[in-house]
């Protein structure tokens, strides 16, 4: 079910929208505690929805939020509550929302860890981190390998990003584009 106009879920999902952004911020975690129930309720409203179509629909969005941020799982950028979060969220919107909500939550994402890295050391963390993916990539052209340059320590770049805020800003922005758009 894509939300495009005022419906019981939209208000189900805006506050788990909130609800995971206050506790990453807070603890910078997100528990099952909080995604499992609202995967499960999206699916639940879809099924009553739509019937079996309404379910199927719901779990697709599932699978499409799940499989767009496993990758960043696997290779460490995210956590497993983020890739739950993002399932959660495609359980409401379906495959192409949970698309469309993962893209713009990676926008918002990386907005939003720019303006930490400006806010904690000005230009200079972004300069750091510019000059590691630069060396990064250098090798890997030149060697074919790939190499991994750790931050130093007290480089802002190894703050922990509370990536749900994230996830509940690019969704919100989602559901306002949709709404005029859609």
């Amino acid at each position: 079910m894509l939300i495009t106009r005022p419906h019981p879920a939209l208000a189900l999902l805006v506050i788990f929208l909130l609800a995971l952004a206050a506790v990453d911020l807070l603890r910078h975690r997100i528990p099952n505690r909080i995604t499992v129930p609202a995967a499960l309720l999206a699916v639940l409203l879809n099924a009553l929805a739509a019937g079996g179509v309404g379910a199927l629909h719901s779990l697709e969005g599932l699978l499409v939020g799940l499989a767009t941020f496993m990758p960043l799982f696997v290779t460490g950028g995210f956590s497993a509550g983020d890739v739950k979060a993002m399932a959660a969220v495609g359980a409401f919107l379906g495959p192409t929302g949970a698309l469309l909500a993962a893209l713009c939550s990676l926008m918002a994402g990386m907005f939003g860890g720019l303006l930490i890295l400006l806010s904690a050391t000005g230009t200079e963390a972004v300069r750091a981190m510019f000059r590691r993916w630069t060396f990064r990539a250098y090798v890997l052209c030149a060697t074919g390998t790939r190499a991994h340059i750790h931050p130093a320590p007290d480089d802002a770049a190894m703050r922990r990003f509370p990536f749900g805020a994230a996830i509940a800003c690019g969704t919100i922005v989602f559901l306002i584009w949709n709404a005029y758009h859609g």
